[in-house]
């Protein structure tokens, strides 16, 4: 095998998919979930930390959702709002980890495009959580919603008369 230098084991991509799979798992414990949820929850971090490159990630982030859904509450509350940035890590971590071989070496500068774009991801994400904490919970006035209407068919003729100027 090759010395290749500076870097660390990728195995951390495959602990950093479980610890983010668990911090889920610890989410629905804190939110009420049942111990039979949280054993099958179990189960699909084991799967997706061993084989990223499989479907586990993506049932154990459709999982987590659906629990959270079926637990009720308020949409925004902070189970909700903590486990947004935990299903992205799992996602994120499972992707690399799937490309990247276990035993390969990993220089931390390289992950640094995927994780700005992360960052940006989770800021855009919470921004439109804010607004959406703004927004009435009450019937929107009429006026109000024909406005919101005009606006968007005026972006939208805007784009298109921007597009075909090019």
């Amino acid at each position: 095998m090759m010395e290749v230098g500076a870097g660390v084991s990728a195995r951390w991509l495959r602990a950093a998919v479980a610890a983010a799979g668990l911090g889920a798992l610890l989410d629905l414990l804190v939110d009420g979930a049942a111990p039979v949820v949280l054993g099958v929850g179990l189960v699909l971090v084991a799967l997706s930390a061993l084989v990223p490159a499989s479907p586990a990630p993506l049932l154990l982030i459709g999982f987590a959702a659906a629990v959270v859904a079926v637990l009720g509450g308020d949409p925004l509350r902070p189970a909700v709002l903590v486990l947004v940035p935990l299903a992205h890590a799992v996602h994120l971590g499972a992707a690399l980890a799937a490309v990247v071989p276990a035993g390969a070496r990993l220089h931390p500068a390289a992950l640094r495009p995927a994780l700005r774009r992360a960052g940006a991801v989770q800021a855009l994400t919470f921004a439109a959580v804010a607004v959406a904490a703004l927004l009435p919970t009450t019937r929107t006035p009429a006026a109000v919603e024909v406005a919101a209407l005009l606006s968007v068919a005026g972006v939208a003729l805007v784009v298109v008369a921007l597009d075909r100027s090019r």
